[in-house]
């Protein structure tokens, strides 16, 4: 048998090139050669190897591709009869199609039966499962492929279900009729399983080489580490034993685990080199038949790793001592101990920019999460590096992917306004008009239709909310804007909850709307949905997917998309990263990689992210069709072997850098995480050996949190803007005053700058809408009010009328207008019984009451204006003035501080008669009305003031606040009154955060 090795530690594709060259040469020998690696990216990997240790000008490469891609396209062609007589796999999405039509029929657990998107989830797992059977071989897989659904059946009969908890037991009786169904639906279409088939083209392989052995040497390497299958393994087997120049290559084990029984392991599967040597059993060989390849060992690193990794029953070299030896096999290792994901992958960015300092080094963070991944990959532009993750990106999370799954979600919520402004405003968007003019029209419609509270539900609700525009030119634009969205959007406006839908129309409608609604006048839709890089994959993602749909069950269309982000999340794209509007190329020496990509290949320094358990070692789950009981009995591998598998690229990638930093993050997703079983087995083997001895601290963590840490905190000074004197008001209102006094600032903003906040989406009715619809519906009762008091009855009925009004104009949501109806009855009973109590003493009412008073000074007038609740004449001849209040009332000490100033200065307009229809008279009494329409639906507050004394100092501060704001140069100071409330609309442009002692937590 020709097995050979590759001492740990040693970079193994430079090695297995070297080996290479050594026994083939650089001429025909080595052109006609075949070699076999584990991944496509080691292969492309290999070939630069073969350039850098080739000292010769030219070179004919030998053949290298991966096991895996066995197939009809780049299969041997001694192979391709066997496998050109064999059916076509079927492909995966419609297979996970199908699959997920049977687990729609699976009897429904509690809740009812599974939702479209999680029985398509279940379909991914089905099909999981039978790959896992067809590679495993856990069934013999029988020459001829009609037969196998038989054999699985009789697998899945003899789990003996009585022995089984009910829940499994009903499991298993749908698995089998599930397996049957399948086959059969194979049969009827004239296709294979895809690990069926997988497995046949690996075993075609075999045996043509058996009959023919090729001309040229053929070299397995790398393959096996963390163990293959079965019918990967014959062929390996007949490589090493059939082939004239056959050979298989695979990394070494470390001394401690090499001094291991060669059966132990196979009770041992989480440890790295268990799944080869469970391959080196099919193969009859131990690592002790293999020659050395290429080299010597180098280093104490793998021999620490080896050691700290050995099986918890064979832990005798971890009671020898020899700190001195594990202090230099440290030697290039060090450890990122991040506080979350983001400071982790700040970092990482950090040593990998380091690494760069040595001239020609190459790095590269391999990580099997790839949220971290896409951290990264956002950190290192900050220092000039562009690198691509490697598992590339979803379709559903590129513009195009993105903007399809938003118009999913449009139809969804029936073109509510946050769900229609975000499919409006995509740059994809353009429903056939020009680009600017389109976003014009649709920033014009946010402004006049979509801000404050929502439309009706629909394109209906959205033309009804438009007959209410005053402006005949602004109706018509937005008519024809709802028009040419109509248009667009066809049928695929609503999804309704009722009848059920094949979702291969629904596929069609969305992509035909996607499509309309991208077009311009230069390009059709699809040109411009499916262009580029990333267009292209989607486009071919949803070729796929169409023909899947059509086997799908009908459903309600409002599940349609969580569906459809399901289906789009499973498409990929590598397409190159676009950057200040040109596509950039990542650079030649950074690297991010997930486990499956990083196999064989080595780096100067390499960072292994996301140590922590769950993430890397992943949790070795069973999954949702076999128990591990189950999985045991039926002859499926333990689900810990794949946490062996993953140890082995850890083992690898960690021993054979020149640098390996290992990071992982105390918190992910807010929540604490568990160190990987790796770092705690390294730390105790440390700790036991010296006090204190441990992997040495990477300073990249250190450093990651003062990138963003400025060298002197010098905080934003208070804005305390001093315009001209022709750009400062000469007009305020009450609420002016109020402002003015609790913060300047926000004056200046709202009167001189002119800049009004814009109404929230689907603003929700709150204290302020509920205040005004009193105030209108007490307007309405007292202007139809006749004097004198027509009696209970007829106020009740005149209320319920000005109510009814009030609501209808309020436009509210059925479930808050049902509730505000009952607080308006409420207040309409405390109001009418007011107003009977009353007739006696008032002589006379205003409501709604305007009222102008010009301050005259330094030669310019002031001019205050106001609307007046109400004002009763009293039998006196005084005035009352009252003002409706639905929340807080002020306070005396309000009131007498000048902070709620309305009331006092009220009383000094009705003074000097400066209310239209209000003969000039002193004010007696000032009052709040508490209208909340509560339990207790109202309550009169008169503060206990001297009404004097509070109109002076009202007209005192009135004018200080007009000679220093309005015909002064007074700042308008930001927030001067600690104690007073500033206007939260304007907080974040003053940027209060910066100065005040809201940002110092």
């Amino acid at each position: 048998m020709k097995l050979f090795s590759i001492a740990p530690g040693q970079p193994f594709l430079p090695r297995l090139a070297q080996g290479a060259l050594a026994r083939l040469g650089t001429g025909e020998r080595l052109a006609a050669a075949t070699i076999l690696l584990p991944t496509r990216r080691a292969a492309r990997a290999l070939q630069t190897a073969f350039l850098r240790e080739a000292e010769v000008p030219a070179l004919l490469l030998p053949r290298m591709r991966a096991l895996a891609g066995l197939s009809v396209e780049d299969a041997d062609e001694l192979a391709l009869p066997a496998l050109l007589r064999l059916p076509p796999a079927v492909d995966p999405l419609r297979r996970q199609a199908v699959l997920a039509g049977f687990s729609a029929r699976r009897p429904p657990a509690r809740g009812g039966p599974p939702t479209a998107e999680h029985a398509w989830a279940l379909g991914l797992e089905l099909g999981k499962l039978l790959d896992e059977i067809a590679l495993e071989e856990a069934a013999p897989l029988p020459d001829d492929p009609a037969l196998l659904d038989h054999l699985w059946l009789e697998r899945l009969e003899a789990l003996a279900p009585e022995a089984l908890a009910v829940h499994w037991q009903i499991t298993t009786i749908f698995l089998r009729g599930v397996v049957e169904e399948w086959h059969g639906w194979l049969t009827d279409q004239g296709l294979l399983d895809i690990g069926v088939r997988r497995v046949l083209a690996l075993r075609a392989q075999r045996e043509a080489w058996e009959r023919e052995p090729p001309q040229g040497a053929v070299i397995a390497a790398g393959i096996g580490m963390g163990g293959t299958v079965p019918a990967a393994a014959d062929l390996l087997r007949t490589i090493a034993t059939r082939l004239p120049e056959g050979a298989v290559v695979l990394p070494a084990e470390d001394a401690a685990t090499a001094a291991l029984p060669f059966e132990e392991l196979a009770e041992a599967p989480t440890h790295p080199f268990a799944g080869q040597r469970r391959m080196l059993a099919r193969l009859g060989a131990t690592m002790a038949d293999a020659l050395p390849w290429h080299g010597e060992g180098s280093g104490e690193r793998p021999a620490l790793l080896g050691t700290a990794l050995l099986p918890a029953g064979h832990l005798q070299p971890w009671q020898a001592r020899d700190p001195a030896r594990w202090r230099d096999a440290m030697a290039g290792l060090s450890r990122i101990e991040a506080s979350d994901s983001q400071h982790e992958a700040a970092a990482i960015a950090l040593a990998l920019r380091g690494a760069l300092e040595r001239p020609g080094a190459r790095a590269a963070l391999i990580t099997p999460d790839r949220d971290l991944a896409r951290r990264v990959a956002a950190e290192l532009p900050r220092h000039g590096i562009l690198a691509d993750d490697s598992a590339g990106q979803p379709l559903s999370d590129t513009p195009p992917g993105i903007f399809l799954r938003l118009l999913a979600h449009l139809a969804a919520e029936e073109c509510g306004p946050v769900a229609l402004l975000a499919v409006l405003k995509h740059p994809l968007c353009a429903a056939g008009q020009e680009r600017d003019e389109w976003l014009a029209s649709v920033q014009f419609l946010e402004r006049a239709l979509l801000r404050g509270p929502a439309p009706a539900p629909g394109l209906g609700g959205l033309r009804a909310a438009l007959s209410g525009l005053r402006e005949p030119e602004a109706a018509r634009r937005l008519a024809a804007l709802l028009d040419a969205l109509e248009a667009a959007l066809g049928p695929f406006h609503h999804l309704p909850r009722g009848l059920l839908r094949p979702p291969a129309d629904l596929l069609a409608e969305h992509l035909a709307a996607a499509e309309a609604l991208a077009s311009t006048p230069e390009l059709p839709g699809g040109l411009r949905l499916y262009a580029q890089a990333e267009g292209e994959a989607l486009a071919r993602h949803l070729a796929a997917l169409a023909p899947a749909m059509a086997e799908l069950p009908p459903i309600p269309p409002a599940e349609w998309p969580s569906l459809f982000e399901a289906a789009l999340a499973q498409g990929i794209t590598r397409a190159p990263r676009i950057s200040r509007g040109r596509r950039d190329s990542a650079h030649p020496q950074v690297e991010i990689l997930g486990l499956l990509e990083a196999r064989l290949l080595d780096f100067d320094c390499v960072v292994l992210g996301a140590l922590d358990e769950t993430i890397w070692p992943q949790a070795a789950d069973p999954g949702p069709w076999m128990s591990r009981p189950m999985r045991r009995e039926f002859g499926l591998p333990s689900p810990e072997l794949r946490i062996g598998r993953v140890a082995a690229d850890f083992f690898l990638a960690a021993s054979s850098a020149r640098e390996a930093v290992l990071s992982r993050a105390a918190r992910r997703g807010g929540a604490p995480s568990v160190p990987a079983r790796w770092l705690t087995r390294l730390d105790t083997f440390l700790a036991g050996q010296e006090r204190g001895l441990g992997i040495g601290k990477n300073p990249c963590a250190d450093w990651a949190p003062l990138l963003d840490q400025p060298a002197e905190v010098r905080p934003c000074p208070r804005p305390a803007p001093r315009p001209p004197a022709a750009a400062r008001p000469d007009r305020l209102t009450l609420s002016d005053v109020a402002t003015l006094l609790a913060d300047p600032y926000a004056f200046h903003a709202r009167r001189i700058l002119r800049l009004a906040p814009l109404d929230p989406l689907e603003q929700e009715p709150g204290a302020a809408d509920y205040g005004n619809l009193i105030h209108d519906a007490i307007h309405r009762f007292l202007r139809a009010l006749p004097r004198p008091w027509p009696g209970h009855d007829a106020a009740a009925a005149l209320w319920e009328a000005a109510a009814a009004t009030a609501l209808e104009r309020a436009a509210l949501r059925p479930a808050v207008e049902a509730l505000w109806r009952v607080r308006l009855a409420r207040v309409g009973d405390f109001v009418a019984a007011m107003e009977a109590q009353r007739q006696g003493e008032v002589h006379q009412l205003w409501a709604e009451l305007p009222g102008r008073l010009e301050l005259h000074r330094q030669g310019r007038t002031v001019v205050l204006e106001a609307r007046a609740d109400r004002v009763e004449r009293l039998a006196d001849g005084s005035y009352r003035i009252l003002d409706y209040k639905s929340g807080t009332v002020p306070s005396k000490k309000d009131v007498e501080s000048g902070t709620a100033p309305q009331l006092p200065l009220e009383a000094l307009m009705a003074a000097r008669g400066a209310f239209r229809d209000l003969p000039a008279g002193a004010v007696s009494a000032l009052e709040y009305w508490r209208l909340t329409g509560a339990m207790e639906p109202g309550s009169v507050l008169a503060p206990d003031i001297d009404i004097a004394e509070a109109v002076a100092n009202a007209e005192r501060a009135l004018t200080r606040l007009a000679e220093g704001f309005l015909l002064g140069d007074r700042p308008f100071l930001a927030s001067p009154h600690p104690g007073r409330r500033a206007a939260p609309d304007y907080r974040h442009l003053a940027r209060t955060a910066e100065w005040s002692a809201e940002g110092e937590e």
